[in-house]
């Protein structure tokens, strides 16, 4: 009966690469698995197809007219990235020639063809491996059941990996959320298509794509190594911080404790962590938590950042020959959380806090064997350095609003390369013309393309970044201007938009002030009008104010001046048809 729902077939690469270009292969990355494939092995794999090995089948679950990709990803990533130019095979690209798919985007000039070029029989031979496929059709339960099972069994994963294949609970798609916003390989949304995906492909193999996780804070600073964080010990970092958070009863750190979180044991003492692992969730809201953990992350980086201090070496110093130090780190992270958010005091002294770090946290860490660290010793040492570096702090006269912008910036940024419709930057308001004039076209477009975000779905959201050159020839001309160096952050540069404040409003708090004041001017719908005046920030990057205009439809059409706007790629179109107004009312409410 059950294996009515499950076909086995074959496709070729070819026909797979189809696949990709219909935009018919999707990821859930609810579920699914970092993409960290190295280089190697991608090109061991193309060298597979080369001489005709097998290799495992691909599984995928049939969606409407979609196939979501179960088992596979990884291979399919590097068989895409193959053939549109990404990396060689022994120093040798894909022959765009070779099949009539890539000789027509070579044609058009959508994809440029690499040199030195494989043989064509290579490329050829490459084009035509068929692959074992199976589709499976099921419900979303069945499908988490599915994924679980496949990856428990004969694959070499990582304990976390194991623990959080299929699991599903608040808990884990918190800690997931976390650790994905922390390493940078953010998406828009879960489900992206396949040829998105090597956007937030992690490497440091020297590709031209995807997320260098060299630059990483933890790597950087030696708290975690990079096979670590192929291994998902990044993942395993955050859930043991929020457990100790989350619980009265201060946990064990390590494999024992991860274990119960993620649902393995079903004594009392198990069920009752869990529940209480949700209920915090539940009790306290998920983003306010995400907010708080990443104010104190953010915190750390900056203190050391600023500082040109490495973690390690300035907690361990520089005789230590240990490559990771996570403890230390969470016990730092632990302190600081107490006493920022739990107590709600503020940093009253930088430097001498940063020299109490220095010479305290080994002073205050109680170590035990092996791979744990049993809870007394912990809750000890976290105890303890609150203790000792209290001192450099003082009660927040008002209640702190924790907002970690610099990471949500970097997040926005960086998921606009997944989702490009629904994000938009502007490198400022004023024409780039040395006038110090107010650009009166960029506000019009500010409001049209808000417009046509709102009409991209009822259920979407989007934002404009104010503040952000998307070209270094921009950021050249803002800094020959107005003197401003821009920060690079994901391939863009940060300018900000005080040096507008200051020339047009005399401060930043009168210029968000004149902004809100000319977008209600304008005449669009009153719903999406107020949602925006509602929500529209500015936010703090390294000492630059960034404008934060988010979009959240507001369940009807929207209309400029009684026109309508739609997003393609990353430009907004007016469209006066009356059968693409009707179908864009028909897409909206489909």
């Amino acid at each position: 009966m059950a294996n009515e729902n499950l076909d086995i077939d074959s496709k070729t690469a070819e026909e797979l690469y189809e696949w990709y270009l219909d935009d018919k292969l999707i990821i859930n990355r609810r579920y699914q698995r970092k993409l960290v494939w190295s280089l190697e092995e991608k090109t061991a794999l193309i060298s597979s197809m080369t001489q005709q090995y097998p290799i495992p089948l691909l599984l995928f679950v049939s969606i409407d007219n979609k196939r979501e990709i179960l088992d596979g990803m990884q291979r399919l990533e590097a068989l895409m990235s193959f053939i549109e130019q990404r990396f060689s095979l022994n120093g040798k690209y894909f022959n765009l020639d070779a099949i009539a798919l890539t000789k027509q985007l070579k044609d058009s000039g959508k994809l440029q063809q690499k040199e030195p070029v494989l043989s064509r029989e290579s490329s050829t031979l490459i084009a035509r491996y068929r692959f074992a496929i199976s589709e499976y059709s099921s419900t979303e339960d069945h499908i988490d059941e599915v994924f679980r099972r496949i990856n428990s069994n004969g694959k070499i994963l990582s304990k976390q990996e194991l623990r959080s294949a299929g699991c599903v609970s608040n808990f884990s798609e918190l800690v997931r959320k976390i650790s994905t916003i922390i390493r940078g390989d953010t998406t828009h949304s879960d489900i992206m298509g396949l040829n998105k995906i090597h956007n937030i492909s992690i490497c440091n193999d020297g590709l031209d794509y995807g997320i260098n996780i060299d630059n990483h804070f933890y790597i950087r600073n030696h708290i975690i190594s990079r096979p670590s964080i192929r291994d998902s010990d990044d993942e395993e970092l955050v859930a043991n911080i929020l457990g100790y958070i989350f619980l009265d009863d201060k946990p064990t750190s390590g494999s024992t404790s991860l274990d119960t979180f993620y649902g393995e044991g079903s004594t009392s003492h198990a069920i009752h962590t869990r529940t209480q692992l949700e209920n915090y969730i539940q009790t306290n809201g998920a983003d306010k938590i995400v907010n708080n953990y990443l104010f104190v992350y953010e915190m750390i980086q900056k203190l050391f950042d600023a500082n040109n201090l490495n973690f390690r070496s300035h907690i361990l110093g520089n005789a230590s020959s240990s490559q990771e130090c996570p403890r230390y780190y969470q016990a730092v992270f632990l302190a600081l959380y107490e006493l920022i958010i739990n107590e709600n005091m503020q940093l009253d002294d930088e430097q001498k806090f940063i020299a109490q770090l220095g010479d305290s946290v080994q002073r205050s860490m109680v170590q035990t064997e092996g791979g744990r660290w049993a809870a007394s010793a912990r809750q000890k040492s976290v105890e303890d350095l609150c203790a000792l570096i209290r001192r450099y702090f003082k009660e927040s006269e008002n209640k702190f609003i924790n907002h970690a912008w610099q990471t949500l910036i970097r997040t926005l940024l960086n998921n606009s390369r997944t989702e490009q419709p629904n994000y938009d930057f502007k490198q400022g308001l004023f024409i780039l013309s040395g006038e110090n004039k107010i650009d009166e076209e960029c506000f019009i477009n500010i409001v049209q393309t808000a417009v046509a975000i709102n009409n991209i779905g009822r259920e979407s959201n989007g934002y404009i970044l104010v503040g952000v050159s998307d070209t270094k020839a921009t950021a050249d001309r803002v800094k020959a201007l107005y003197g401003v160096t821009p920060i690079e952050c994901n391939g863009y540069y940060i300018n900000g938009i005080d040096h507008e404040a200051v020339i047009q409003s005399k401060n930043i708090d009168n210029y968000f002030l004149f902004i809100k004041q000319k977008i209600e001017s304008f005449n669009f719908n009153e719903a999406l009008k107020q949602q925006i005046l509602k929500d529209i920030s500015l936010c703090s990057y390294e000492g630059l104010h960034v404008l934060k205009i988010e979009i959240k439809s507001v369940g009807e059409v929207c209309h400029f001046e009684n026109s309508y706007y739609i997003r393609q790629g990353t430009a907004t179109h007016l469209i006066t048809d009356g059968e693409a107004i009707s179908s864009l009312h028909r897409l909206y409410y489909s």
